[in-house]
């Protein structure tokens, strides 16, 4: 897929090399010449603009770009113009980062796809990685349903997948398994991929690499959690 990401501060340079990496075409967009610089090697193509003022849009290809994320971190209008303009130019589907209140209601209000705010979504994630020993990763569907990943308690490795029932002791689903392995992408750099198995076979055995995608109430992780992994 085709990505542009306007703001290439801690977030918004991040996200691009992370893009890039997974073998994606990304687009990076900043007014400072010297971060375009320094991204330059990192990111599949790099521009120093300012997407605040109308004209710079004849250089953004916008029409092949499946996405535009708006990653501006601290000026609330510039990240306001910039969205307004990307919205004028017909962008595809518009991901716009919120600084605070007032500016999560003017997104609101145009209409945005999708807003967010990488701080509250980190700060949310390293909570329960921080309550919860061997969280990998977590999503919050509704308050009474979450998917976490979880790297596999030691006292299961090695055994197979149909010995444990997780659903029936703990009330939590096995979704997936996923793991990582090192590939390639279209620019030579190395990266860590992950890949997932939907289809578990009740035969497959437990290693290390292994990180379960589970579905459950918080609750019913918290069990589990306090009950295998922190022993």
């Amino acid at each position: 897929m085709k990505y542009i990401i306007v703001g290439l501060g801690n977030f918004g340079s991040t996200l691009a090399i992370r893009l890039t990496e997974m073998g994606h075409e990304v687009f990076g967009v900043d007014a400072r010449f010297e971060i375009v610089e320094q991204l330059k090697n990192k990111i599949s193509h790099v521009i120093a603009v300012d997407t605040s003022k109308a004209s710079a849009y004849g250089n953004l290809p916008i029409k092949d770009t499946d996405a535009v994320v708006v990653a501006i971190g601290e000026d609330v209008g510039a990240s306001i113009i910039t969205t307004a303009l990307m919205k004028q130019h017909n962008a595809r589907q518009i991901i716009s980062r919120s600084i605070n209140s007032v500016h999560l209601a003017v997104l609101e209000s145009m209409g945005i796809d999708i807003i967010f705010n990488p701080e509250q979504i980190a700060a949310n994630m390293f909570a329960k990685q921080l309550e919860m020993k061997g969280v990998e990763e977590s999503f919050e569907l509704a308050d009474n349903c979450s998917i976490l990943e979880i790297r596999v308690p030691d006292r299961y490795l090695g055994k197979k997948v149909g010995d444990v029932d997780f659903e029936s002791i703990f009330n939590i689903r096995l979704l997936a398994i996923k793991y990582y392995e090192e590939k390639k992408n279209f620019l030579g750099m190395r990266s860590q991929k992950s890949t997932v198995n939907m289809y578990i076979s009740d035969d497959h055995i437990f290693t290390k690499r292994d990180i379960l995608v589970m579905m459950g109430e918080l609750k019913s992780f918290e069990n589990m959690i306090g009950k295998e992994i922190r022993d």
